[in-house]
């Protein structure tokens, strides 16, 4: 049955992952060579012929590769070795984990292999020569007596024509070698690599790297099995110290020692490793190269990939051995035993890290610090915002699982001491999830109040913040609640009790609520039909009928003295703010008594009322003024005033007796929620 090479090299698809595969398989067959032979001093050399600079990669004055020539001292060209070469899939070098498929990979980067080969068999030294393409496929150019008496076979790789690759090859000398270093490593590891040089001759003066001595700078750190079931990996720890940009700690999968595939970060699998291990002040990063019968048997032909699946995920056969998650999860964790100081190292950190910003931002969360078998969870090394991610996480699921236990408690009504027991734990945890949404809700109100304060300071220049920013903070100007949320206002800056109105306008006319001929626009109107102090919060439409106490707000601009005629008359009443506003509800014109909606509203003169005045400065001769018409003084220095004919409350409050009643208020929510800053 005819196999033809163009059929086989057509069915590898390189990558640009993929760029110096061909070389390594070229590279990999000349260890095998030396590997067989006797040569006292074993040596490889690679020369590399440069083409044109790349055209879709940003490299600057580094050409790609036009050619490769591969020179070593092996067994070389042989008759065995002849008949394996020109069969697909020979088996003459499986014992080295070849499957005879690596010079199609070459085919598939580079147009043709042109051989020459000086070997010695039955003790005759041979010259042959040969040519390999995916057309005429292997021919034997030539066949003499070889005058040389010395082995030394040249691989040429001629012509890299795929673009897949080709722009991928633009890399220098340094960076060559270093690659081959990478994937050659397991010889080294295993103490059966030759010395290896990589010359550039494109240059005037030839570029030379010689592979052997980046091992140097290489530490051979463990070498350890790691079974996973019936199935067993050696894992070969390097470290390397930290240099360039490197970020991580890496696997690199092998088979048949050779490297497979791109390197994975041990950190995407085990947070804990996202540092470098630091040893007598020197940071380090370990490199681990896995090996396996498993992962050779799993090797694509073209040795760029294994037959194993990243996850279960999708994945129609379940029963499939093992996923690359699986191994690397267990290969994880044996890291993480053989580094024990460095992972209690970095585990403490973490958990530092997370300590202070649960102290210093989300003490919502502060149930948590006790609880250092969650923390020691949390992927190290996070932003701020990944921390509350991660811990608005574990918080939700942790919630929900107790909601659903207390749910099923009600559903299964299966009441015996136990479940008494369990319920009771479980309302007790579920206490502490409900406290941590009012931890949340005191520290917009801390914010909020710290931004009134400032609000109330003058800027650089002495100007002070406007009426209405003020104003905007508290309430939003011109509009009504049936247009705002509860929480998207602040009028428990002035009382706790003014969010239970059913009904609040901002800068709105009189004559757009109420249908009262009046453009008067009060700062805030609240009316209320159910009793003030004893309903609950509440935005329906219940703004009809009779209403059972009504509130009116005037606020005066930070910075200003208070007056209503002119800045040096103080004989004026605070009553005229206010009373105004009472007057167009009570009095204007409107037959109708009809709402801003249209529904019949009733305001009696003995419904209660009560007016707030919010000022920043009460000159004393404006306060003694007000004192002989009636106001008197509370406990708290506001002042306060009562119109028994209107069932009128008045209430003159300062800027600063408003902030220190605010935060007094809340003062046992704050010292409990801040008390370890």
């Amino acid at each position: 049955m005819d196999l033809p090479v163009k059929n086989i090299v057509s069915e590898i698809d390189l990558k640009p992952s993929d760029a110096f595969l061909p070389l390594f398989e070229s590279v990999v067959n000349s260890i095998i060579s030396l590997k067989r032979s006797n040569a006292p001093n074993k040596k490889i050399q690679i020369q590399i012929e440069r083409g044109d600079l790349p055209i879709n990669v940003d490299i600057d004055l580094i050409k790609t590769i036009q050619s490769l020539k591969i020179i070593d001292n092996g067994e070389g060209f042989t008759d065995a070795n002849l008949n394996s070469f020109k069969t697909a899939y020979s088996r003459t070098n499986l014992e080295y984990g070849c499957k005879g498929i690596g010079r199609f990979t070459v085919l598939a980067g580079f147009e043709k292999i042109h051989i020459t080969s000086h070997y010695q068999e039955n003790g005759k030294w041979q010259y042959r020569e040969i040519l390999f393409d995916s057309e005429k496929e292997v021919q034997v150019v030539r066949e003499i007596d070889s005058e040389a008496k010395e082995r030394k076979t040249i691989v040429e790789l001629v012509n890299c024509y795929n673009p897949a690759i080709k722009d991928y090859t633009a890399k220098s000398v340094n960076e060559i070698a270093e690659l081959i270093m990478q994937h050659c490593l397991i010889y080294y590891l295993c103490n059966d690599l030759p010395r290896i040089e990589v010359l550039d001759l494109s240059e005037k003066e030839p570029q030379i790297a010689i592979v052997n001595d980046l091992y140097s700078a290489l530490s051979k750190e463990q070498e350890k099995e790691f079974p996973i079931g019936d199935i067993n990996f050696t894992c070969f720890v390097t470290k390397t110290g930290k240099t360039n940009n490197r970020k991580n700690h890496y696997f690199h999968y092998c088979a048949n020692s050779r490297l497979v595939g791109n390197s994975k970060s041990i950190a995407r699998v085990n947070g804990l490793f996202a540092y470098p291990i630091v040893e007598h002040e020197i940071a380090y990063f370990l490199d681990v190269y896995v090996v396996s019968e498993y992962l050779n048997k799993k090797v694509y032909s073209s040795r760029n990939g294994f037959e194993i699946p990243q996850n279960r995920d999708n994945l129609f056969n379940q029963d499939y051995e093992l996923t690359f998650d699986e191994i690397e999860t267990a290969l994880a964790k044996g890291i993480e035993d053989l580094y024990n100081d460095f992972v209690k190292e970095t585990q403490n950190r973490n958990i530092r890290e997370i300590h202070t910003y649960i102290q210093n931002n989300a003490p919502r969360y502060k149930r948590y610090l006790d609880r250092p078998e969650i923390l020691a969870k949390m992927p190290p090394n996070l932003s701020d915002d990944k921390k509350e991610e991660w811990l608005y996480g574990v918080s939700f699921k942790e919630k929900k699982s107790i909601d659903s236990k207390i749910q099923k408690f009600i559903d299964d009504k299966d009441i015996t001491e136990d479940t008494i027991v369990q319920i009771q734990n479980e309302l007790r945890e579920k206490t502490i999830y409900d406290a941590d949404n009012l931890s949340d809700y005191m520290l917009r109100r801390k914010a909020v109040i710290d931004i009134f304060k400032k609000f109330l300071d003058a800027d650089r220049d002495g100007k002070y913040r406007l009426e209405e920013d003020i104003h905007n903070l508290i309430f939003p100007m011109g509009v009504i609640n049936k247009g705002i949320k509860y929480e998207n206002h602040n009028l428990w800056l002035l009382d706790e009790r003014f969010a239970i109105y059913d009904f609040i306008a901002s800068d709105t006319p009189i004559t757009s609520m109420s249908q009262k001929k009046s453009r008067l626009e009060t700062d805030i109107v609240m009316v209320d039909k159910p009793k003030m102090f004893d309903n609950p919060i509440s935005f329906g439409a219940e703004s009809s009928g009779e209403i059972s106490s009504m509130v009116i707000f005037e606020f005066k601009r930070p910075g200003e003295t208070a007056h209503q005629k002119s800045q040096n008359d103080t004989r004026w009443k605070f009553d005229e703010l206010i009373d105004k506003y009472f007057e167009a509800f009570l009095y204007a014109d409107n037959k109708k008594g009809k709402n801003y909606r249209g529904n019949t509203i009733v305001l009696r003169q003995d419904t209660p009322k009560f007016g707030y005045i919010i000022v920043d400065v009460i000159p004393p001769q404006l306060e003694s003024y007000n004192i002989t018409n009636g106001y008197r003084k509370t406990a708290f220095g506001t002042l306060y005033k009562i119109n028994p004919d209107l069932n009128l409350h008045y209430e003159v409050i300062t800027f600063n007796q408003l902030i220190r009643a605010v935060e007094t208020r809340h003062a046992p929510f704050f010292d409990k929620l801040f008390q370890n800053q």
